[in-house]
């Protein structure tokens, strides 16, 4: 009998704003670039999150080779302006819609199993959103570790020439430190150049995947392993890998750790591109978000790798536990 078989139901009392999954969003406005971090630094966020629950049936943390792996020191920045969400679980999908903006840092990791790769994710690392309903919705039911922010990005069909995002934080960490908005990423086109329009998701992905396999220092992984696996893409489909925990009453002990995997189903391309053009990445210190110690991503401005824009309509589903404590 699993875990979740043994639990109450979910109490949904009035005020409660927790819906149920899945979600359909549609013309959902993404711009990628990929920013250069660190393999070791990486791993061991990996270390801490993905790879301390132990695999279903055993009683203690999976042999090394059998865990989370990085994938590449380059993560994946991502800035969506999502139109309209939307519940499609009956009983919510009448309640309305809303918009959503969300800014993420995405790294590449692979499933080992007996030292080879058996499956490829996409992990949601770290998460900033303008809209409090997703932040609730989206740490309680995915996992997803989420935070609150101000942005700036294009509208959909504007010029794609600034992205950047704030968040109220503290800087430096100091008893007299009072929270306040602070600047923590932007990113600025420093120069023009040709875009090549894609048609669709599938496409997109193994165009870009093909041209950042010539970029040396990009997989940590045998390229022909991952070739093989890219070949054999053929859903349009991306593989979400969460990591959901919540504390105790006290913060030092964790009442639930899992492993979660939601995908996000593409239902249509409207477009999508990859862009010539040339995007300078910023990373500012701010103490309570040092992306440079969880991904390696180090402070000051380096250059964006494959720059690309997708608006698409996806789906995405429930998340369900692959491994999780009792």
């Amino acid at each position: 009998m699993s875990a979740s078989s043994t639990r109450p139901l979910f109490s949904r009392f009035p005020g409660n704003v927790i819906a149920r999954p899945p979600c359909r969003m549609t013309n959902a406005n993404m711009y990628g670039f990929f920013v250069k971090g660190d393999t070791s630094t990486i791993q061991t966020y990996l270390d801490g999150t993905l790879n301390i629950v132990p695999d279903s049936g055993k009683n203690d943390v999976q042999d090394s080779s059998d865990n989370y792996k990085c994938l590449s020191p380059y993560v994946l920045l991502t800035f969506t302006d999502i139109q309209n969400i939307a519940s499609l679980a009956p009983g919510f999908a009448e309640q309305g819609s809303m918009q959503e903006t969300d800014i993420i840092i995405w790294l590449p990791v692979a499933k080992m199993l007996k030292g080879k790769v058996d499956h490829v994710y996409w992990y949601p690392a770290f998460i900033c959103v303008n809209n409090i309903y997703a932040l609730i919705n989206g740490i309680n039911t995915w996992g997803y570790n989420k935070y609150l922010c101000e942005y700036t990005m294009p509208d959909l069909g504007a010029e794609p020439d600034k992205f950047s995002i704030t968040v109220d934080a503290f800087q430096p960490f100091k008893p007299e430190t009072k929270m306040a908005d602070h600047l923590l990423m932007e990113v600025k086109k420093v120069s023009d150049g040709p875009s090549n329009k894609i048609t669709g998701f599938v496409e997109l992905v193994k165009e870009a995947f093909t041209l950042l396999s010539s970029e040396k220092s990009f997989f940590n992984m045998d390229i022909h392993a991952l070739k093989q696996l890219i070949d054999g893409f053929k859903d349009p489909q991306m593989d979400q890998i969460l990591f959901k925990q919540f504390p105790d009453g006290e913060g030092i002990n964790a009442v639930y750790q899992g492993v979660m995997h939601s995908p996000s189903i593409i239902k249509k391309v409207h477009s999508a591109q990859i862009y010539g053009h040339r995007y300078d990445v910023t990373l500012h210190q701010v103490d309570t978000f040092r992306l440079d110690k969880a991904f390696g991503i180090p402070l000051g401005t380096q250059r964006a790798l494959l720059p690309f824009n997708v608006v698409m309509d996806f789906d995405q589903e429930a998340a369900f536990a692959l491994a999780e404590t009792n």
